[in-house]
């Protein structure tokens, strides 16, 4: 437990490896203090709505498309405005606030089945109504006021975001393809350095830096460049990039099959002649050059001069041409580097085209200069009522977060109706902000939120005894503010320590009181402790339960997309691409959902860390399966005679049962059937020449070499459902070999 507090204490001060949004800062400040100056000079009423208004509707716009974030940032401010009237009028009728804030608090809650930005509108909507509630109105006219101005802030901000900042529809398409060249230039550049003699354990952790954060980084780009695409009539810029984020699909692919052929040849060796691995790092340096090439010319407007790469496979065909004429290498290991080889310079042809298309963005499209794509379709939108449908069950995580906060958000307001505290809405706020679908986030959340908000108190105290200067104070309240929302990516917690400073002093002004810093950090402990209750009594559902259905899932995925495979060996012919292509999408998010529900696994209160082992084994060798599996999708044929074909067969019906097999055992928590003889399969072993096995030995012995490592990619997951059971029911492990390492 000890250890896990000190865990939860790291998180708390853990900054993510991203750098301040700074330009959001001064948007969100602008948002909220101009509205605020202005209304002040001209003594309009309001000001803490127009204020209210201009920094949700800027903190709303998360970026993407024009289109996209004009419709997040109206839908948020109309909902926030309907929400502060009906509030308004609920704060004439003390007793209608209670049965109201659960339906209201609830309802906005269960908003998320729409999706991410429909959550995000839930909440505004919901903490706009709790403050609403919390400010009582002389009337009807005053509550419609309210709404007004907090429309009129909004209007502000809307304005602000998409007009007075330079519109080019293009430009968020363009950041994003641009930064999956600059995600696949960082791989290159880490597998360059892995390769050549890194320790054996770098290769699995270079997978688990890598192919998650590539895979969501070309999936953010996909679904803004089909919204930026949506409804435009111009084709030019949007085909090519949608050619450009194909070609950084495809090398990202290109690079996880070079990362396989490099790990298979083990560790470099000195000798008369140099190691090809020197060859293929340099190789690698170069091609993440010319990613980064591709990064500026995709960013920048108007035409470029094309780049022309000096690099390409000779250097490392010559490596091996040598080293095989003076006997040196193995036929497999031949075999292995001449594959290398061939990955290298199928890498250096999608830069050539994709160097060709980035320099010509701008231009018009003329007939067949652009290779054939698939079009990016934008995600079916399913019948208003239907994700409703789908989650009106208590087994939604959905409902039941929706259920847990409205009946929490509702005693908070229960207990500020009894005890009256000063600003009580504080309190419902903190219970709004803290509570996640998830506990693990949850915890995480209301520790920062506490201790951030004690040091924002602090520091309010601080700033109230030194400077009482209104117009001074308002100068430094909009530095704080900016820096409060540039700070969000980094950490939560320093976003609350300015939060906290900003609307404190904020709310100081506009009182007169100089001694509210103690009553936010009073109301934000009591909101805290009611969000925590709320999470572990209402409902709670451990991430242990969920963890299996996502693990299975991604273990069914790795099934498909093997399946691809093994369909088109079956045929005798190389995978269609479009299928080979959806089914690696699949699998890479599915992977992904699953290491998410793996680090909410970590960090739930936990009294024993016993069980993890087997689940942190059957993440990382999903993707080394994955990982096989790519590169066996890049090999443009397969042995053909009839004896192969039929071997092909029988290993792929049986790592299709045992993928599927393995999947049930952990979704299950059952022991995992005896692993097939994939070798006896295949026929390895057999000594007569007109063998399945001799025949694949003879005609592809890469193949063969590749094959055997999926094999043992398929036994280390076996290996690790079953210790999972063992370590779910106590009991001491079976006496067998140990397969959590994989060479």
């Amino acid at each position: 437990m000890h250890r896990q507090l000190l865990e939860h204490a790291k998180a708390v001060a853990r900054f993510a490896p991203v750098r301040p949004a700074v330009k959001a800062g001064l948007r969100a400040a602008l948002a909220t203090f101009v509205p605020m100056a202005v209304g002040t000079a001209l003594n309009l009423p309001g000001g803490l709505w127009l204020a209210v208004g201009g920094f949700n509707t800027s903190f709303v716009d998360k970026g993407g498309s024009y289109h996209a974030r004009a419709r997040a940032m109206g839908g948020t401010a109309l909902a926030a405005a309907v929400a502060a009237v009906v509030g308004g009028l609920v704060s004439m009728h003390p007793a209608l606030s209670i049965p109201l804030t659960l339906l209201w608090v609830t309802a906005w809650s269960f908003a998320g089945v729409y999706g991410a930005a429909a959550n995000t509108t839930g909440n505004i909507a919901a903490t706009t109504f709790v403050i609403a509630v919390a400010l009582p109105v002389d009337g009807p006219r005053a509550a419609l006021l309210s709404g007004a101005t907090l429309l009129a802030g909004a209007a502000w901000a809307m304005v602000l975001s998409l007009v007075l900042w330079p519109i080019r529809p293009y430009r968020p398409a363009r950041k994003a393809v641009a930064a999956c060249f600059e995600a696949v230039a960082d791989y290159a550049e880490a597998l360059s350095r892995v390769c050549q003699g890194a320790r054996e354990d770098a290769w699995q952790a270079l997978i688990q830096e890598q192919h998650g954060r590539i895979r969501e980084t070309l999936e953010v780009a996909r679904t803004t460049l089909t919204a930026t695409r949506q409804g435009r009539v111009e084709r030019g810029r949007g085909e090519r990039l949608l050619v450009l984020l194909e070609a950084a699909d495809a090398m990202f692919m290109g690079l996880i099959a070079l990362q396989e052929d490099l790990e298979s040849l083990g560790p470099p060796v000195s000798g008369p002649v140099g190691d090809p691995r020197a060859a293929a790092a340099v190789a690698l340096l170069d091609f993440a050059n010319t990613a980064r090439d591709l990064v500026r010319l995709t960013q920048q407007e108007g035409r470029s001069r094309r780049p022309q790469p000096a690099w390409d496979g000779r250097a490392l065909s010559g490596a091996i041409m040598d080293l095989d004429a003076r006997g040196l290498v193995t036929r497999l290991e031949r075999a292995r580097l001449r594959d290398v080889a061939r990955l290298v310079t199928e890498l250096r042809e999608r830069a050539d085209v994709a160097l060709d298309t980035a320099c010509r963005l701008p231009g018009p499209v003329a007939p067949g200069t652009l290779p054939p794509t698939r079009e990016l379709a934008e995600e079916p939108s399913p019948s208003l009522w239907e994700p409703v449908r789908a989650h009106l069950t208590m087994e939604s995580e959905v409902l039941r977060h929706a259920l847990r906060v409205g009946l929490t958000t509702t005693a908070a307001v229960w207990i500020s109706s009894i005890f009256r505290p000063n600003h009580s809405y504080w309190v419902t706020l903190t219970v709004l902000t803290v509570m996640q679908p998830y506990t693990g986030p949850t915890v995480l959340k209301a520790l920062q939120r506490v201790l951030g908000t004690v040091v924002g108190g602090i520091l309010a105290i601080a700033v109230a005894s030194w400077l009482q200067d209104p117009r001074a104070m308002m100068g430094l309240l909009f530095c704080t503010a900016a820096l409060c929302v540039s700070l969000i990516p980094l950490n939560y917690g320093l976003f609350t320590v300015f939060a906290t400073l900003t609307f404190v002093l904020l709310a100081e002004i506009g009182s007169g009181d100089w001694t509210l810093a103690p009553v936010r950090i009073v109301n934000t402990l009591i909101g805290g402790a009611l969000a925590l209750a709320g999470t572990f009594f209402l409902w709670q559902r451990s991430e242990e339960e969920r963890f299996p259905s996502q693990m299975a899932e991604a273990l069914r995925a790795d099934r498909e997309f093997f399946d691809v495979l093994a369909s088109a060996w079956q045929r005798g012919q190389a995978p269609e691409s479009l299928a080979l292509a959806e089914a690696r999408r699949k699998l890479g998010l599915a992977t992904i959902n699953a290491e998410t529900s793996f680090q909410r696994l970590l960090n739930e209160p936990r009294w024993s860390t016993e069980a993890l082992e087997p689940l942190m084994t059957l993440l990382a060798f999903t993707r080394r399966f994955a990982a096989v599996c790519t590169l066996l999708a890049s090999r443009r044929s397969v042995p053909s005679t009839p004896a192969v074909l039929e071997a092909l067969a029988r290993f792929g019906r049986a790592m299709d049962g045992t993928l599927e097999d393995l999947a049930e055992a952990v979704l299950h928590g059952s022991r995992p059937r005896p692993l097939p003889a994939f070798d006896a399969l295949l026929g390895w072993n057999v000594p007569t020449p007109d063998a399945a096995g001799l025949a694949l030995g003879t005609e592809a012995p890469l193949l063969q070499s590749q094959l055997e490592r999926l094999a043992r990619q398929a036994s280390v997951l076996h290996g690790a459902a079953t210790r999972r059971l063992e370590a779910l029911v106590h009991t001491p492990p079976a006496s067998q070999p140990s397969t959590t390492s994989e060479t």
